[in-house]
């Protein structure tokens, strides 16, 4: 069950890299292991980090109180993702999104980092070098980007109670899947659709799995 649940946080998490991996498939930027490597380190380490901060704030708190309070921040975050993917004009933004072949404009971001914002809004920016591959220093400024949402995720889940290092693994296995599989996608696919279908997707999940643990 432990993993199950692990698995479904991790899934919420990584959504971002699949949409990563459709930009860079449909705009053919290869993207070598030792690169997508740094970017999903970069995610465990975000992990990690505020995993181990939560598990010092959890230890002064019951563990009932620790959950619920997890689970909150949980719901409240799946609750701002659903908020900011949500289309504020259907139609402008439905066709913007097609017309700019932008799979990515669809997580919550600081407006305030400049560079970090537009790479995820269009991956292809990391690509300073306009190489067509992602390079290791490339892969740090996109790894650093795609680590965002891991912070407080990471924090809300080790208030509930998640293992460390069990999920730290499987949130940088789930990385390197979920970024092949867009690039898999991208190669295959001229739209970026559904990068709209699937904006919605982490909010659902990251609410369910704050009720389910609470409840």
């Amino acid at each position: 069950m432990e993993l199950l649940t692990t698995a479904i946080f991790a899934l919420a998490l990584n959504i971002d890299a699949l949409g990563a991996g459709v930009a860079y498939g449909i705009r053919k930027i290869k993207i070598p292991f030792s690169s997508l490597l740094i970017i999903s380190l970069m995610s465990v380490l975000a992990i990690i980090i505020s995993m181990t901060f939560g598990h010092v704030v959890a230890g002064y708190l019951s563990e009932a109180l620790a959950t619920r309070i997890g689970g909150i921040m949980l719901m409240c975050i799946g609750v701002w993702i659903l908020i900011q993917s949500w289309p504020k004009s259907k139609g402008k933004k439905t066709k913007n999104m097609l017309e700019t072949n932008d799979p990515t404009v669809m997580q919550i971001r600081i407006r305030s980092l400049g560079l970090v914002i537009q790479i995820l809004r269009d991956p292809s920016m990391a690509d300073l070098d306009k190489s067509g591959v992602i390079s290791p220093q490339e892969a740090l400024l996109l790894g650093t980007a795609l680590a965002m949402d891991a912070f407080a995720a990471g924090f809300a889940v080790s208030m509930m109670g998640f293992n460390l290092l069990l999920t730290g693994i499987v949130v940088g296995v789930g990385h390197i899947v979920m970024t092949y599989g867009g690039l898999l996608m991208g190669s295959g696919i001229s739209t970026s659709a559904i990068g709209h279908r699937i904006a919605v997707l982490p909010g659902f999940l990251l609410i369910a799995l704050g009720l389910s643990q609470m409840y």
